[in-house]
């Protein structure tokens, strides 16, 4: 199986790339794309750069260039989930675009038009990332479910509420995930996201700088439950 990781920012995917050999390295505008020896076996590293559009774009030129079967997204996210604190892992299981608003159509909040108005992710690959969060010693709290991508850092207690009110399942929110989603989808290719919690959204003591001080570590622990998953599918159970 050859897997290729995605993450936003170089916090992200740097713990990836410290435990890695890097072969060959490409870029393409904000695109970095590595590729890599890791625990002995071939894996693809891309830092995408933040916000959808970036996401999409180093997606789709990943799949052209190196046809992955499966590509993880590793990062951080606000939780909009109650009981979530900073620290703890979301596994996406369905994705909606928070931002989205087409209703005066027809459509479904979050839906883009002639689209989805939600991805729900590989149903098997989920079974496996359940049984191995079930089998592993992890030191911190781990959930399954929604997961929001906007174009916002979640800060505004008004507008929070309201995404709250739409989609009110929502555990956490990225920048990247769903452009990730969406432009594999095209391809018929998989993707499972794992999410840290880096922030609480519309808390009013979360600022740029208080994320900051939290991503190092978030992206450690985001890392660490998605290298599970790596050891895992190589060994193909």
């Amino acid at each position: 199986m050859r897997i290729a990781i995605i993450a936003a920012m170089e916090e992200e995917i740097t713990p990836f790339r410290s435990r890695a050999q890097i072969t060959a390295r490409t870029q393409v505008g904000k695109v970095i794309i590595e590729e890599a020896v890791y625990r002995g076996q071939s894996l693809i590293l891309v830092e995408s750069g933040i916000g959808k559009v970036n996401a999409a774009v180093a997606t789709t030129l990943l799949i052209e260039r190196y046809q992955p079967d499966l590509i993880l997204n590793s990062g951080s996210a606000g939780a909009f989930g109650a009981g979530l604190s900073v620290g703890n892992v979301v596994v996406a299981t369905r994705y909606i675009y928070g931002d989205v608003d087409a209703t005066c159509f027809g459509y479904e909040p979050g839906q883009v038009p002639q689209m989805p108005a939600s991805y729900d992710l590989d149903a098997g690959l989920l079974d496996r990332a359940r049984r191995v969060a079930a089998a592993a010693e992890l030191q911190y709290s781990l959930d399954f479910g929604l997961v929001l991508t906007l174009d916002s850092f979640m800060s505004e207690p008004e507008r929070v509420e309201r995404i709250k009110s739409t989609f009110p399942a929502a555990k956490v929110s990225d920048m990247e995930g769903l452009g990730i989603v969406q432009a594999a989808a095209q391809y018929g290719i998989p993707v499972l996201a794992v999410k840290a919690v880096s922030d609480i959204a519309g808390h009013g003591g979360v600022t740029a700088n208080s994320f900051d001080d939290n991503l190092d570590a978030v992206a450690a622990h985001a890392a660490h439950f998605t290298d599970l998953l790596i050891q895992q599918l190589q060994l193909g159970l």
